[in-house]
């Protein structure tokens, strides 16, 4: 067969000018072919961003890969992962990964999960690991949100000074603005003379609503008299709040009457004493008492709820006086509780199944409505 090439064109230059084309073409290719891949990544991440796909990925139903995503960000163990999984497949639960940064969604999730428990006679040891999974959940969003500077304290908070006696003196945030703090408290600390003078530090320490603690401490500014007669103390503002040591259980504030007495090695009945259970947890509680109780001392209490009565023993932690009324504070830590005490306080203390008109002392049987 004869070629017949271009004229001034030889066969071999021809030859080599279409393995020439031929270079040019392969990397023409390669670069239309990452042109292509990047267009459709940035049509996809188009997508993704928008509110109708976002919104979407929210309401859909977990996954075992959203579970896995959500135990990795809460450092979960594979035991409650487990039960995570366990509690969104049964609830057939939304996206867990979106739904976790909701507080009221999740407890609405955890309470009929309790109450499906209740129900289906669900071993107590059980229902004990929900809330200890919920409280794991609570403190990674606790920690989301630590308050670095009392100025993001929110007014009507609980705080309780410090006396140099020892003495937790209640007191509450009464008006939080840029300048500073106006603190309410009892008209005895106020006539005292040894309360702390103006310009002088003081130190307090305080709950959030997720039962996490700080300390700080800062500088009185003044002491004044309030348009509603209130005795008030004038703070100014600090940054250094420090957290505390994170409770193992979330507490609740409770103040009705109990019964204690000494526990003792033959769990013999000893003399009852009447107090005021102040708070209780799942782990603790605290009693107030006009007896002078020493630290490390066991106790057992009887807690009521639900017009149920539930006996815990445990160990006298910390004792603080209340100069105002001369009274004491015991802070106690369980040591022997039964599982189905522990799980009915921690449903008090988290308001699964407490009354709808407030009341915190009646057990209902049904939660809010679920996600």
């Amino acid at each position: 067969m004869r070629f017949n090439a271009p004229s001034g064109i030889t066969p071999l230059q021809a030859r080599l000018a279409t393995k020439y084309y031929a270079y040019l073409l392969i990397p023409a290719f390669i670069i239309l072919v990452f042109f292509v891949i990047y267009l459709l990544y940035q049509i996809r991440k188009r997508i993704r961003m928008s509110p109708e796909w976002l919104e979407a990925q929210k309401k859909r139903p977990t996954t075992y890969g959203d579970i896995e995503k959500t135990a990795k960000r809460l450092s979960l163990s594979k035991a409650e992962a487990a039960l995570l999984w366990e509690i969104c497949r049964e609830n057939k639960t939304p996206n867990i990964s979106h739904l976790i940064y909701n507080a009221a969604e999740v407890d609405k999730l955890f309470c009929a999960r309790y109450a499906a428990m209740r129900q289906n006679g669900t071993a107590e040891k059980k229902i004990t690991s929900l809330f200890r999974l919920r409280r794991k959940i609570e403190i990674q969003d606790a920690a989301d949100t630590w308050i670095t500077s009392t100025a993001g304290i929110p007014e009507q908070t609980k705080l309780f000074f410090l006396s140099p006696q020892g003495a937790q003196i209640r007191c509450t945030l009464k008006k939080n603005t840029a300048e500073n703090m106006t603190v309410s408290i009892p008209r005895s600390l106020y006539n005292a003379e040894s309360k702390p003078a103006p310009l002088s530090k003081a130190d307090f320490v305080f709950a959030t609503k997720s039962g996490m603690t700080y300390r700080f401490q800062t500088r009185v500014i003044r002491y004044s008299i309030g348009f509603d007669d209130d005795t008030e103390m004038i703070l100014s503002h600090t940054n250094d709040l420090n957290q505390q040591t994170k409770r193992k259980s979330k507490r609740s504030d409770i103040n009705v009457p109990c019964v204690f007495s000494a526990a003792n090695e033959a769990h013999k009945k000893t003399k009852a004493h009447d107090g005021v259970l102040a708070n209780v947890s799942g782990d603790g509680c605290a009693v107030i008492t006009n007896l002078p109780i020493k630290e490390n001392q066991r106790i057992r209490v009887s807690i009521m709820l639900s017009e149920k009565t539930y006996e815990a023993e445990g160990l006298i932690v910390s004792v603080r006086k209340n100069a105002s009324n001369n009274t004491f504070s015991l802070g106690i830590l369980f040591t022997d509780i039964s599982d189905e005490a522990r799980n009915r306080i921690f449903a008090y203390v988290y308001r699964y199944g407490a009354a709808q008109n407030g009341e915190r002392n009646t057990e209902i049987k049904f939660c809010p409505s679920t996600v």
